[in-house]
């Protein structure tokens, strides 16, 4: 299939249900060639409503302070900032991947 006429979401769709482990956000970034971190969490969102009609389900490994190691809880899909609890900026970012929701 040549993926020059599938849309950003079909690609994101491919690369994340294809991959063999979770990505992050600038790993996904520069394979789909993504300029802005906003517009590709805008994407992810959109995605992750999309999947839950289907088979197949988005895994957000969320991110996590790599002072403290406390882990953010994400309503929507975002990186954070800096920690809640001890205010650090070193975030480790949230981690995607697509599988089916029998194989969860």
């Amino acid at each position: 299939m040549n993926s020059e006429w599938l849309t950003t979401r079909e690609k994101l769709f491919l690369l994340l249900s294809t991959s063999s482990k979770p990505l992050t956000s600038r790993e996904i970034m520069r394979k789909l060639d993504i300029r802005r971190e906003k517009e590709l969490y805008e994407h992810l969102n959109h995605l992750a409503l999309s999947l839950k009609r289907t088979e197949f389900t988005l895994i957000v490994f969320p991110p996590r302070c790599a002072n403290c190691g406390y882990v953010f809880s994400l309503e929507k899909i975002k990186k954070p900032s800096r920690c809640p609890k001890c205010k650090s900026q070193k975030i480790i970012p949230p981690m995607f991947l697509i599988r089916s929701k029998k194989d969860v």
